[in-house]
């Protein structure tokens, strides 16, 4: 099982991605929608001083069953954490971190160098 994270221009054209995949594909879909890039903030009494900002995308995270469907590689995208989403198992987590650090490694750089 592979765990990947995919963002599409709207929720149409993941949906459409999806059903393509069958009825009976055996894979975990999450829909997570438009998932908010930058957070709100509140005063103590939670009335916003400033709105939280959501990304324009719509985003899918995925369990394969087996290895990923290559058709959905255009939408893929790796980021440094697990983000907003994961499936709980950890041997999955695990794998997609380290696929991340092979095809973003300027999303994991090495703490022992100095900044410039």
């Amino acid at each position: 099982m592979k765990f990947r994270k995919y963002e599409f221009g709207s929720k149409s054209a993941a949906t459409t991605k999806i059903n393509l995949l069958g009825e009976e594909h055996g894979h975990s879909i999450v829909r997570l929608g438009h998932i908010v890039t930058t957070p709100g903030t509140y005063d103590d009494d939670g009335n916003v001083i400033t709105a939280a900002v959501k990304s324009s995308n719509y985003h899918v995270d995925v369990l394969w069953d087996g290895d990923p469907d290559p058709l959905w590689d255009a939408q893929m995208i790796w980021t440094a954490t697990l983000g907003v989403h994961n499936f709980g198992s950890s041997s999955a987590n695990r794998e997609y971190i380290s696929e991340a650090k092979v095809q973003r490694p300027d999303l994991f750089p090495d703490p022992s160098d100095p900044e410039e």
